[in-house]
């Protein structure tokens, strides 16, 4: 049985946790209306042709622009990113709900994955 590492943060206290509030959903609108159009094929190609012009038409503040550009989940929903909207820019460029999980947590990918409840020996961008 593998050894199972407890060094990440689970807690649900600040500043483990982010308020998605009304006002918080207006102040960061760009930016989910951004990350909300990753549903649709067209987006995701665009973006990964030329994310910079994509993120300008969105409106995207450089701030924002940055933590797309960092792959900084955490810092996306604590800039007010809804977490499921986050998540459809983590698979655009190849990282799961799990990998933007552990980046919440502060841990490493296979630190993380050490800690779930079923091991995770293999996942997708794994298999070739």
């Amino acid at each position: 049985m593998r050894k199972r590492t407890e060094s990440f943060d689970r807690s649900l206290a600040a500043p483990s946790t982010f308020m998605f509030t009304g006002e918080i959903c207006s102040r960061s609108y760009a930016l989910n209306r951004f990350a909300f159009a990753f549903k649709f094929p067209t987006h995701r190609r665009r973006f990964a042709e030329a994310p910079e012009a994509l993120m300008d038409e969105f409106g995207l503040t450089a701030k924002e622009k940055d933590l797309v550009q960092r792959r900084d989940w955490t810092g996306l929903v604590a800039a007010g990113g809804h977490h499921f909207n986050i998540i459809k820019i983590a698979a655009a460029v190849g990282e799961s709900h799990m990998h933007v999980g552990a980046h919440m947590c502060g841990a490493d990918w296979n630190e993380f994955k050490q800690g779930l409840p079923h091991v995770v020996d293999v996942m997708p961008e794994d298999l070739g």
